[in-house]
């Protein structure tokens, strides 16, 4: 008798334990969830980042600083498996360009979308506006038009959770038959671009949505755009090409979009002679490049390209951390890509609205003017 009390004391002991650790784990695990939709209330975690006050660069830099690599990799790409783009099932894969999260820092996901003239949403037709076209707009000359255009465009996508819109389109009408002449801003006179750039940039990160330029550089015709290489020497580049870009960098445009096409040779998203000389230091670029959908050739951080779009064939820690232990590719170089990215977003506001203002349901919004 005695034997079996024992045993029954024992089991009843161990079941206590087992259930006490069960309730403790479901506590933690409610607390966990709890704790991230709260995050998701209330946007980046407080620290120094938080100061309103300080310049874009300093925020950027402080929240970097406390990141860990394999966060600051994460960054640099869109999903690394399944559906990349315009999924119906999850945040991961919902818009055009997705890059993930930072939960325990409450860095919201960057929401990319198309396009140049307005927010281009195939699963929930007829719930955006289909904004005149960029060569209609160039065609007006009119400057309050175009941040117009540009404010109207920002608050569609701002209500529909997205907070990178991917335009507006630069590139000048120099091969008559090109696809995207329709676009483009320039038409075929970089002033014209370089002038009327301006206010559309202003325009669309007034509504806390960060603009792009694209697609930089001389991405002038679709025939044949992922073989073709457009051969320009350094004049040619900086007084008929670039224009339109400079306008978009002096109205502090928080990315830019490298093209399909390569340059002089050299594929445009990993060309150090365009994006790391010209774009970065001759232009004073301070935002992040982003690659055209499928654009990446190679790991190239060292040659001035930020973030890999839409997915992570290359700027991936598979093959990112191997490199750095070479010493091909410096921690360095990642800190500034990431800085970049944070800049533009601090710049606009992305950063101080609460997580759930990017949330992925708001797609099903109905948002036209």
């Amino acid at each position: 008798p005695r034997l079996t009390q024992a045993l029954r004391e024992g089991v009843f002991e161990l079941s206590f334990h087992r259930t006490i650790a069960m309730v403790s784990s479901g506590i933690a695990s409610f607390c966990a969830f709890l704790a991230g939709r709260l995050l998701l209330g209330k946007g980046l975690v407080q620290g120094p980042w938080s100061d309103q006050g300080l310049l874009p660069e300093a925020r950027a830099k402080f929240l970097v600083h406390n990141l860990t690599l394999t966060e600051k990799i994460l960054l640099l790409h869109g999903p690394p498996s399944g559906p990349c783009c315009q999924c119906n099932t999850s945040s991961v894969c919902a818009y055009v360009g997705n890059v993930a999260p930072v939960p325990r820092l409450g860095i919201p996901p960057i929401t990319m979308n198309d396009g140049p003239q307005g927010f281009r949403d195939d699963r929930h037709p007829q719930t955006t506006t289909a904004w005149p076209s960029g060569l209609t707009m160039a065609a007006s000359w009119d400057v309050e038009a175009l941040h117009e255009w540009g404010v109207s465009q920002g608050k569609e996508f701002y209500a529909k959770g997205a907070n990178v819109q991917l335009g507006p389109g630069l590139c000048l009408a120099r091969v008559p038959r090109n696809g995207r002449n329709f676009e483009y801003l320039s038409g075929e006179d970089p002033f014209l671009g370089y002038m009327l750039v301006q206010p559309a940039v202003r325009g669309i990160q007034s509504q806390k949505v960060v603009a792009n330029a694209k697609h930089y550089a001389l991405n002038n015709q679709e025939t044949n755009r992922d073989a073709v290489s457009a051969e320009a020497e350094e004049r040619t580049r900086f007084e008929m090409y670039y224009p339109p870009f400079e306008g978009a960098i002096e109205a502090d445009v928080g990315s830019v979009m490298c093209g399909y096409n390569k340059i002089n040779g050299a594929w445009s998203c990993e060309n150090p002679v365009t994006l790391r000389h010209d774009l970065k230091e001759v232009l004073g670029f301070k935002g992040y490049v982003m690659s055209d959908w499928g654009a990446t050739h190679s790991t190239s951080l060292m040659h001035g390209l930020d973030v890999e779009m839409p997915g992570a064939s290359f700027m991936n820690a598979e093959l990112i951390k191997p490199a750095i232990a070479a010493g091909t590719i410096t921690v360095a170089s990642i800190d500034e890509a990431v800085t970049r990215i944070f800049r533009s977003m601090f710049a606009v506001g992305v950063m101080d609205e609460p997580v759930s203002v990017w949330d992925w349901r708001k797609l099903e919004r109905n948002v036209t003017n």
